[in-house]
């Protein structure tokens, strides 16, 4: 799999009326994760510049935790990545390689590798904008492949009328949840819920809002996709 970066983005669309052109760089990255482990403590990726021009890359590996169910980063130093910066020629592949430097713990430990285009100087007689790619990769180091996220689910009418569906990820594996479909539990009912790739580290939590409040004592039933798995549930809306 492999995360493409096109030269053009629909958000550049903003800019067309206040500057005269727009460059932006491209390039692949395979795998978009990794897993190290006592066994594989190092891994690597590759990233390919499609792009027409030259692209220096930068590296930085940051901490990932999730308190409250939102992203934190924080500087990490026992998760080595190299080389630190690079640049790749149009059409050109550079590996990369991503190292621990401490070995796993019972629990998941995580982490992000970001990725940052450094903006290259502007060519003679260029008065348009120069945009800059940045995008980051899941790492994650832990002692056992085997061990598997356990999630509890929680639904629930919110005082602003609303209904909240809550996670926990009780397990020492992170989660990822993806292709969610909420129906009533005949099935023939499909309710609206965000679909995209949710992450759900060990210890942590998620939350979807429904707009629509749901009857307390109502069940619904959830299918997913779970680290591309199926995965089904059933939910009921709490009594208040």
């Amino acid at each position: 799999m492999k995360a493409i970066f096109p030269q053009a983005a629909c958000g550049l669309v903003l800019f067309a009326v206040t500057v005269s052109s727009v460059i932006a760089g491209s390039f692949q990255v395979s795998p978009v994760s990794a897993t190290l482990t006592r066994g594989q403590p190092v891994s690597a990726l590759t990233v390919r510049n499609t792009g027409t021009e030259a692209a220096v890359i930068q590296l930085e590996a940051v901490a990932w935790s999730q308190p409250d169910g939102r992203d934190q980063y924080a500087p990490a130093v026992d998760i080595l990545a190299t080389p630190p910066i690079f640049t790749i020629a149009p059409g050109g592949t550079q590996v990369i390689r991503v190292g621990s430097r401490r070995p796993p713990d019972t629990t998941e430990r995580a982490y992000r590798l970001f990725l940052r285009e450094v903006p290259s100087p502007p060519k003679p007689g260029f008065s348009g904008l120069r945009m800059s790619l940045q995008i980051s990769l899941p790492i994650f180091v832990l002692q056992d492949v085997a061990v598997a996220p356990q999630l509890e689910w929680q639904m629930e009418n919110t005082a602003a009328g609303q209904t909240l569906i809550h996670v926990t990820n009780r397990g020492q594996k992170h989660a990822r949840l993806s292709r969610f479909k909420l129906s009533t539990t005949l099935g023939n009912k499909p309710l609206p819920m965000e679909d995209h790739v949710v992450y759900v580290l060990p210890g942590a939590t998620h939350d979807w809002l429904l707009n629509t409040p749901i009857a307390p004592g109502s069940k619904l039933h959830l299918a997913a996709q779970s680290d591309g798995r199926s995965m089904q549930t059933d939910l009921i809306v709490a009594e208040k």
